[in-house]
Formats: C-alpha cells, sequence, structure tokens
C-alpha cells in the first residue's frame, strides 16, 4: 500500500474515532442534560468533519492538477469545521470545570469568531500562489493554534486537580491534552522547517498513527472523566442525603432555634430516667415547665430576630448554671422547660426552681435597654403525681398556667387534682355521640395554591366541631377521645362524604378549574387492607374522578407496616387516587423510607417555615432538603406560611406548593367560591 493510502486510511480511522466520541457525549447528554457534554459533542463532530474534508483532500491531491479546485475546496470544509470544533472543546471543557455555563450569546459569539477566522483562513490557502505561503496558512498555522488551545486546556485541567484526588481521569486527562499538544505542535513546527529548508512537507505514516494514537487517549480520559465525575456525583449525592437525613432527624427531636431538646425528645428522656427512678424508690425525677409571661409584647418592641437572640441568651444563662445531669428543654415558642434526675426530697426540687427563675428575671441588655422578662413556673415530681412522661410534663404545664394566673412565681402540681375525672370520659362519649348523630361536625376548606400557576389547584379538607356550648373546635380539642372511645372511623366517613360532596358541586360548575380535595386519613384506617376499594367506591358514590381525591397520611402511619403501607400506596396510585407524605420532617423523617414510599408529593412541616426569613441555617436546611425531595422526584408543599417573607424565602427554594394564613385560611367551602372564580391569588 502507498504511504499516502496508509495516512488517508489513518486519518479516516481518526474521523470515525471523533465521530463515536461525539455519539457517547450526545447519548450522556441526553440522559443527564449537561450542557457542557452537548458542546464536547458538537467538538468532536465537527472535528470528525475536519479530518473526513481532509482525508478527502489528500486522496485527491494524489491526482495532481486536475483536481486542484476540488481538492482546495476539501482544504477548506476541513479548516473552516477544525476552528468552531476548538472553540467547543474549550468552551465545553471550561464550562464543565467551571461549573457554571457560558452565557448563550457569549458562546454563539465565539464559536462565530471561530468559524469566519477558519473561513478566512481558508479562503487565503486556495487563492495564494506561494507554495510556502499556502503550507504555512493550510497547516502551520491551523495546527499551531490547536496546539496552543490542547496545551492551554491541559494547563487548565492540571490547575482544577484537587491536591487528594484518587480519581485516574485529571491524571490521564492533563496527560492526553498535553501529549496531543505537543504532538500538533510538532507537526506543525517540523512542517514548516522542512519547507524553509525546501524539503517535501510529506509526513510519514508513522506520524499518521501517532495522530490516531493521541485522539484516542484524549477520547479515553474524557470517558473515564465522565464515568467518574457520575461516580463522584453519587457519593456526594449520598453524603449528601446521609448529612441532611441527619440534620432532619437532628430538627424532628429539637427546637430549631435554640438546639435543647424539644417536647418529643424531652419526654423519651424523662422517661428513660422515670425507669431508673423506678428501680430505686429514694431517687425522683422532677419535671419544671417555665412561661415567659408577655411575649409577644416583648417580640414586637425589638423586633424579631433580637427576641430570637434573647431567647438564645436565656437559653445559655439557664444552661450554664443547671448541674451537669439536668436537661433544659424548649417545648413551644415562649416555653422551656427543665428535669431535674436524681433527687431524693420534693423540697429539693423546689429549691432548684426558684434558682433558675431568679436567673430568668436578671435583665437583658438590648440596644442600651434593660428588658426583664416575666416568667412563672410549673413543678411536677414523678413518681410521686406520676410515672408517665407525658402526664408529668401536662401536669407541670398546667401548675405553670395556675401560676401565671394567680401571679405567683411557682406552682407544685397538686395530686389531688384530677383533670379528668373518672365521669368525664363518659360525658365525652355523650357529646360525641350525640355530635355523630345530630351531625354536628363540618368540614372547613384550606387552599392548596401552586407556585408556578399562582392559583388555588386543591383544597385541605378540615375537621371542626359545632359544639353546642363550646363553640367552634378543632380536631385537637376531640379526635383523640374520639379515638379512644371507638369513634374516629364513624367521624372519618362524615368528613370523606361532606368533602366529595363539595369536590362534586365545585366540578359541576363548569366556570371553575377543577380542584382536588386533601383528607387526612387515621392510621387506623391507612391499615385496613380494603382501603384502596373503599376509595374508589366513595367517589363513584359521588360522581368524582378518583385522580381529584387526594389522601394525606402521616410519616409514622406510613411505616407502621411498612411493607403493606407500600402495597396499599400502589394499589391507590393505580387506581389514579394520590397521596401525599404529611408533616414529613416531624416523624422519623427516613429518606430511604421516602425513596421507596414514592407518594405524589411531600408536605413539609411548618417547622421548616417557621424562622426561614430570617434565619440563614433555617434556609439552607430547608433548601436541602427541598431540593433531595425534588431529587427522588416528587414536588414539595409548604404549610404554615403566614408571612410574604416567608413565602418569598420558600419561592426562593423552589417550593412547588404552598399552604397557611397568607393564602388563606381554614374556612367554609362558600367562602372560597369568589376566590376560585378569580383563578389568581394575587399573594404571589
Amino acid at each position: 500500500m502507498h504511504p499516502i493510502d496508509v495516512i488517508v486510511v489513518t486519518v479516516l480511522a481518526q474521523a470515525l474515532a471523533a465521530l463515536v466520541l461525539a455519539g457517547l457525549l450526545w447519548l450522556f447528554q441526553r440522559s443527564r442534560e449537561y450542557r457542557y457534554l452537548k458542546l464536547l459533542a458538537l467538538s468532536f463532530l465537527t472535528l470528525s468533519l475536519h479530518l473526513g474534508c481532509l482525508s478527502v483532500a489528500l486522496q485527491i491531491g494524489q491526482h495532481g492538477a486536475p483536481a486542484s479546485r476540488l481538492h482546495d475546496l476539501f482544504e477548506a470544509l476541513a479548516l473552516i469545521a477544525l476552528f468552531p470544533s476548538l472553540a467547543w472543546l474549550s468552551i465545553g471543557l471550561l464550562n464543565a470545570l467551571r461549573q457554571r455555563p457560558t452565557a448563550r450569546r457569549k458562546e454563539y459569539g465565539l464559536v462565530g469568531l471561530a468559524a469566519i477566522a477558519g473561513a478566512g483562513l481558508g479562503l487565503m490557502a486556495v487563492t495564494t500562489t506561494d507554495p510556502l505561503s499556502t503550507y504555512i496558512l493550510r497547516v502551520s498555522i491551523p495546527y499551531g493554534i490547536a496546539a496552543a488551545v490542547f496545551l492551554g486546556l491541559s494547563w487548565h485541567l492540571n490547575r482544577a486537580q484537587p491536591n487528594t484526588s484518587a480519581l485516574i481521569s485529571p491524571i490521564l486527562g492533563v496527560t492526553a491534552f498535553g501529549l496531543m499538544g505537543l504532538f500538533l505542535l510538532s507537526l506543525s513546527t517540523r512542517s514548516l522547517f522542512l519547507v524553509l529548508d525546501g524539503q517535501s512537507p510529506f509526513q510519514s505514516p508513522f506520524v499518521a498513527l501517532l495522530g490516531l494514537l493521541a485522539l484516542g487517549l484524549v477520547g479515553l480520559s474524557i470517558v473515564i472523566w465522565l464515568l467518574e465525575n457520575e461516580q463522584e456525583k453519587a457519593r456526594r449525592a449520598h453524603q449528601k442525603a446521609a448529612s441532611a437525613e441527619q440534620r432532619l432527624r437532628f430538627v424532628s427531636t429539637h427546637d430549631a432555634a435554640t438546639g435543647l431538646p424539644n417536647r418529643r425528645q424531652f419526654q423519651n428522656q424523662l422517661s428513660q430516667e422515670i425507669l431508673q427512678s423506678q428501680e430505686n424508690s429514694e431517687r425522683r425525677v422532677a419535671v419544671l415547665a417555665l412561661g415567659i409571661h408577655r411575649f409577644k409584647d416583648i417580640s414586637e418592641a425589638v423586633g424579631w430576630q433580637r427576641t430570637e437572640d434573647m431567647m438564645n441568651d436565656l437559653t445559655r444563662r439557664i444552661r450554664d448554671k443547671l448541674p451537669g445531669h439536668f436537661t433544659l428543654g424548649r417545648i413551644g415558642e415562649r416555653d422551656f422547660i427543665v428535669m431535674m434526675p436524681n433527687l431524693r426530697r420534693p423540697d429539693a426540687a423546689i429549691a432548684h426552681a426558684h434558682k433558675i427563675l431568679a436567673r430568668i428575671r436578671l435583665p437583658f441588655e438590648i440596644r442600651g435597654q434593660r428588658v426583664f422578662l416575666a416568667v412563672s413556673g410549673g413543678l411536677s415530681i414523678g413518681p410521686d403525681h406520676s410515672d408517665d412522661a407525658v402526664t408529668l410534663v401536662n401536669q407541670a404545664h398546667r401548675a405553670q398556667l395556675r401560676s401565671a394566673s394567680a401571679s405567683e412565681q411557682l406552682t407544685v402540681h397538686d395530686a389531688g387534682d384530677r383533670t379528668m375525672q373518672p365521669g368525664d370520659l363518659v360525658h365525652k362519649e355523650t357529646d360525641l355521640r350525640r355530635a355523630c348523630e345530630e351531625d354536628q361536625f363540618d368540614v372547613y376548606y384550606q387552599p392548596l395554591v401552586s407556585i408556578r400557576k399562582r392559583c388555588i389547584v386543591g383544597f385541605e379538607a378540615l375537621l371542626r366541631w359545632h359544639h353546642p356550648t363550646r363553640g367552634l373546635l378543632g380536631p385537637d380539642h376531640f379526635l383523640q377521645d374520639a379515638a379512644s372511645l371507638g369513634l374516629l372511623e364513624r367521624i372519618e366517613e362524615q368528613v370523606f362524604t361532606k368533602a366529595l360532596t363539595q369536590l362534586a358541586d365545585w366540578h359541576s360548575d363548569l366556570s371553575l378549574a377543577p380542584v382536588s380535595v386533601a383528607i387526612n386519613l387515621s392510621a387506623e384506617r391507612f391499615q385496613q387492607p380494603d382501603l384502596p376499594d373503599q376509595m374508589v367506591e366513595l367517589c363513584r358514590t359521588h360522581g368524582v374522578s378518583p385522580g381529584y381525591l387526594d389522601l394525606e397520611l402521616t410519616e409514622n402511619a406510613a411505616i407502621t407496616d411498612f411493607e403493606a403501607g407500600l402495597d396499599t400506596i400502589g394499589r391507590l396510585r393505580e387506581h389514579g387516587i394520590q397521596v401525599s407524605l404529611d408533616d414529613f420532617g416531624t416523624g422519623y423523617s427516613a429518606l430511604a423510607h421516602l425513596q421507596r414510599l414514592r407518594v405524589n408529593y411531600v408536605k413539609l412541616d411548618r417547622s421548616f417555615v417557621h424562622g426561614i426569613d430570617h434565619d440563614k441555617h433555617q434556609h439552607a436546611l430547608t433548601h436541602a432538603i427541598i431540593e433531595l425531595i425534588h431529587s427522588l422526584g416528587m414536588p414539595v408543599l409548604a404549610e404554615g406560611v403566614e408571612t410574604r417573607s416567608q413565602l418569598q424565602q420558600l419561592i426562593q427554594c423552589r417550593v412547588d406548593y404552598a399552604q397557611g394564613f397568607l393564602l388563606g385560611r381554614p374556612r367554609p367551602a362558600i367562602d372560597y367560591q369568589t376566590l376560585l372564580e378569580k383563578k389568581y391569588i394575587t399573594a404571589l
């Protein structure tokens, strides 16, 4: 085979290799949607075009003068393709290293200038009659520029390489791009020196094979870099998920502002102390509930941020002086609680309580002004008053409320005071059964608003009891008693009936956009095997499409019997019924559970919203959790939105839906008729 034929075949092999690499990069781009992958694919596609045109020009060049015009055309096309290829390669690789895209206008401008430069060089090469100038324009200058590009990219890759990186691709990339740059530089300079010495600039097949090897090494380095990059991103995502889950667990058991144990965590620790005290009859554990008076007035006077700072100072003031085995918790905006274990006498608990109250009453300095906190305390002692953690906390809290109403500093729980007399439950059962029979329960609706569409897309159905003597009551006042009395399922039936009837009325009004209704589902009902069939039958009875029914269940309810819960959710979704996870962040908050549950959307607990507009740590945590839920393919609804600043921060965190007093309070359905007709929410 003639040497020129070997070169042509080798250059064609380079063109094919560049084309294959462009195809691989394009496939990566289709699945990952990274802009820089598209640019690299375009770079190797045009490089393949350059090499293909070059091989054709070399083949035509063997036929001499009659084919010179066609030879010049393919030489010019090769030059025109080379420069955009170098531009796309530089932009794509630098974008990947910097992890930010170049502005489209700037990108198009650079590639356009490169194409114009290639066209100008090609035009000069085919119009000049001087052989030396022609060769310089066709070979030395283009490959010299290409050598500078590859050497420059090798330098950038070396700079971007982490000092502690254990990956192969950074070293391989620096080496591959550096060798390709040196090869092109040697090709450019060697050809130039040969022409200047009056020798033939013909390149040997060996040089062409070196070019094929250098290009193959560049392609290999890019493929390995892509694979290792995906592995590294997966590793970082796993670490980020683990870190977020750890923070989420901390938030679910601690107060976000002060980092103190919240009610749930405090009661868990208290339960352990009670068990230990039961093993030793001489040991007692006391619970001190602390309530700050005029908290709202102070907050309005000094501002929310300074109030939170003052609460943090108060936390340090109390905690720093507590004995090491005492525990301080925060169970409300203005409520703190102290656990005092290993006490032998009740009067020791009272003495500690007075010391703590005295420290709280010391003034705070805010903007040069002395601020005094009025505080009252309530004390309960276990196991004297109770051997149950929840009961002890409630007893201490009620004692604190009595202390506040009597303008006293400290009140000890009275063991003779029973908040629930034996006959009370009987009276409650009578009232609840009468309420079921007389249709005293009603459903109020709170809008669920789409941030993107700026309109109401659904309502949450909220249970209310029109009590004959106590007025309108929320579920916190009676639902637990209804469950203990076996009336919960009967009440739920009324909620479903009223909510689906109202949903059918909304859908029958053709002037309104269709909305969905979200109904809270109890854990007991969720565990019923025939739940999907029940829901489908209810929808059929009321003439409602199952796709507009959304069942909200808590995280704890979903994982009580996890595998059975997965099956139930799957069957509900097969029927088109939506399932959402309510109060996310207050339960076990396991992201692994969330990934397997595959609900339609996740409701972020209001604790993530509170403080997001003035606490940067809270904002960062909320943003991280939303991004992680999005990465699992699920939208996020934030509940408890009360201010415009909170809504604005949530929009920045890319939340999908919002719910709260700012967007609409729980009201009867008729109150939202006008708002549904307007279609758009003015708060957004």
